[in-house]
């Protein structure tokens, strides 16, 4: 949160949480000892730690006392900055990448243009069944270009990965006709989704994408870091627990935006989408690929699991936007439009450095 957002949020931002016991003490040593800057950045990381799926924040700017004109002038558009005005009531879809919107691992893909002879040796075995995936796909990147394998080819080999059947028209059925906010949160790079979107011409469908940053070097070699380091999360990988980053994404459109979700539409095949949708709502849905490690691990373990989002089992995409369009809760709704702010969250792939563990299902 910009600094200039922090400041305008403080006064009741410190006031609602200052009402949970383990952010008071926290939070009022830097209101009375600190700047207000510091205070509300304080206020804010109190406020990512709350789950979503609580709905604790609501934050509504009160009117100015004993302010001059200029400062008031000042804050009212600081807080429309903010986003802090009308809330928005809107929905929104975040979707995993490989073997959900494409049909293939990207990684996988990538890595098969090396010979077979080095894609089987003991060194990059070893590496990968050291749960370091993020390292293993460092050092197949190293390898591709110590095998001279050009920029060029890298990328129009991710172009022509298929779609799975119908996401294309899904993506742009639900961000131009349905109103839906898009985002991503994937094990893949970003790299390798920017490519993509770009070729099909989807780029613009997307709020936010979260992934692992990558990039090629100025000798034309592929870089990748992780997204972020964790190790709460034992449904994830270390560098990325996609749980947190949707619950940390919803409550910051709330925050700063003033944007609420009715539902949120969690689409995924892997066991490392298991996390966000344990953490949904009763009015959430949590969409499975038939077939996929997803659907079989919450069928066979839904009441162990404790699943309260509404279950969406689909084969592809024309199957699940039919599903979605016979929802009766997106019957009939009017969700006001928003100005667009793609490019809020476009570049979020970054992070600090860290090391997932074994291959994902991304």
């Amino acid at each position: 949160m910009p600094e200039a957002s922090n400041r305008m949020a403080t006064p009741t931002l410190i006031k609602l949480l200052s009402k949970l016991p383990k952010a008071k003490s926290e939070i009022h040593t830097y209101s009375e000892s600190r700047s207000k800057s510091q205070a509300a950045g304080a206020a804010h990381q109190w406020a990512l730690k709350i789950p979503f799926k609580r709905h604790l924040l609501h934050i509504h700017m009160q009117k100015p006392v004993n302010m001059s004109t200029g400062a008031a002038a000042v804050s009212t558009v600081s807080a429309a900055s903010c986003g802090l005005g009308k809330q928005q009531r809107r929905r929104l879809a975040a979707f995993d990448f490989d073997h959900t919107i494409v049909s293939q691992n990207t990684d996988t893909v990538v890595r098969d243009m090396l010979p077979n002879e080095l894609i089987s040796s003991k060194a990059l075995t070893d590496l990968m069944e050291s749960e370091c995936w993020t390292e293993y796909m460092a050092e197949i990147f190293r390898l591709l270009h110590a095998q001279q394998v050009q920029e060029s080819r890298i990328r129009d080999v991710i172009r022509c990965i298929p779609e799975v059947p119908g996401f294309v028209r899904l993506i742009k059925h639900l961000h131009k006709r349905l109103n839906f906010d898009l985002i991503i949160i994937s094990d893949s790079n970003s790299v390798f989704i920017d490519e993509w979107l770009r070729a099909h011409n989807l780029s613009d469908c997307f709020k936010a994408i979260f992934t692992n940053p990558a990039h090629f070097d100025e000798h034309g070699q592929l870089q990748v870091r992780p997204h972020h380091q964790q190790t709460d999360c034992k449904l994830s990988a270390s560098n990325l627990c996609k749980g947190r980053v949707l619950e940390h994404f919803v409550i910051e459109q709330d925050l700063r935006f003033n944007i609420r979700y009715d539902h949120v539409f969690y689409v995924g095949d892997g066991n490392n989408d298991i996390c966000p949708v344990l953490r949904q709502r009763a009015c959430d849905f949590a969409c499975a690929r038939q077939g996929f490690a997803m659907e079989r691990h919450l069928i066979k373990n839904r009441n162990k699991l404790k699943l309260r989002a509404q279950l969406l089992i689909w084969r592809n995409g024309f199957d699940l936007l039919e599903q979605m369009c016979a929802l009766p809760q997106l019957q009939g709704q009017s969700i006001e439009s928003h100005p667009l702010e793609t490019e809020i969250g476009r570049r979020a792939s970054a992070a600090a450095p860290a090391a997932p563990p074994a291959p994902p299902e991304q």
